[in-house]
């Protein structure tokens, strides 16, 4: 295997400490319950939109030096008290971390969870989208949407007070109503903490005339006739579609 062809694991980096631990210690740590069995040779770190300007994107990278099994306490002794304290991690020790050629953004509202791609992609793209070889399902229901001739917004902002309060993965405008069609990740949405926010999400829609339209992922990967009869069928009922103004 080429050096450009070594596997590249992305990480998701929620805290500033962890990136901190990850630049000047070089090591990183993973539930041992939830680290994946494929083993990866560079280790890139994908900073959440808690980082501010620098977040939503990829900035750093390192090579695995080697993995060993370490209760967090014994990581993290400071935070003795957390829940899983207790609990095994698999700790990554890196060599000193590097600046990746450009910054990788995610230009979309796609979430970021752990993957695997190569370390030739990761040093030619400066879009995490060109990363995976997974098609998002966002992207591929905006295909067929279009491919259907349907008039719709993709990611349409809901504005409140001045600011965005909900952002629309498409917005079709009809003749008697307007409607959200939301792709849905299965991993994402299915966690009690996503569903209580789904929830208080549709209603506060709801209010504001939105008929809303829940399409899982798995339907929209492998029935896409059936998502595209299903917004047809609600665009029908609301007397069509209207030009967006």
């Amino acid at each position: 295997m080429g050096q450009n062809e070594k596997l590249v694991l992305v990480a998701v980096i929620r805290r500033k400490k962890d990136l901190e631990i990850a630049l000047k210690k070089c090591w990183y740590r993973m539930p041992l319950k939830s680290a994946p069995k494929k083993k990866a040779d560079f280790l890139a770190f994908y900073q959440t939109r808690v980082f501010g300007k620098s977040g939503k994107s990829i900035n750093y990278y390192a090579r695995i030096k080697g993995s060993s099994l370490v209760l967090r306490r014994q990581l993290l002794p400071e935070e003795g008290d957390h829940p899983r304290a207790d609990d095994v991690y698999c700790k990554l020790d890196l060599n000193p971390l590097k600046m990746v050629p450009r910054r990788i953004e995610n230009r979309t509202r796609r979430r970021i969870s752990f993957g695997f791609t190569t370390l030739e992609k990761l040093l030619k793209t400066n879009e995490v989208s060109q990363l995976f070889s997974i098609i998002p399902i966002e992207e591929i229901m905006r295909k067929v949407i279009e491919a259907n001739g349907i008039k719709a917004a993709h990611e349409y902002c809901l504005m409140e007070k001045g600011r965005c309060r909900y952002r629309l993965d498409f917005a079709v405008f009809c003749q008697k109503g307007k409607i959200d069609v939301e792709c849905d990740n299965e991993k994402w949405h299915s966690k009690a903490s996503r569903r209580i926010k789904d929830k208080q999400r549709d209603r506060w829609l709801k209010k504001q005339g939105w008929v809303i339209l829940r399409l899982p992922g798995k339907q929209i990967r492998d029935s896409r006739k059936s998502c595209i009869k299903s917004l047809k069928k609600t665009i029908k009922k609301l007397g069509g579609t209207r030009i967006i103004i």
